[in-house]
């Protein structure tokens, strides 16, 4: 019955660090940075800014999008007297640039 309880907590614990980890990356509003990106890019194509106008919005975007992970935490770890898992997640290099 210990044994069943332990990985029922420890299976809890690990879907809240999930969670929390998922509103925290939310939070930082980087999926919010790329729409803007995006809306940028759609409004140049449609001709509603310049060229120079998306250069400036890419630029400032870009800089908060790098801050937002130059302070990201580390791969989200969970560790029990039994069992430690590690979730990491990389980035692919297209999307980096």
């Amino acid at each position: 019955m210990f044994i069943l309880d332990s990985l029922l907590i420890g299976s809890l614990r690990f879907v809240l660090d999930k969670i929390a980890a998922a509103a925290e990356a939310e939070a930082s509003g980087e999926d919010a940075l790329r729409e803007q990106l995006l809306e940028a890019q759609m409004r140049f194509e449609l001709g509603e800014i310049s060229e120079s106008a998306l250069a400036k919005i890419e630029r400032e975007l870009l800089a908060r999008i790098r801050e937002l992970k130059a302070t990201s935490p580390g791969p989200l770890t969970m560790t029990s007297s039994k069992a430690q898992v590690t979730v990491e997640a990389t980035v692919p290099d297209e999307l980096e640039s």
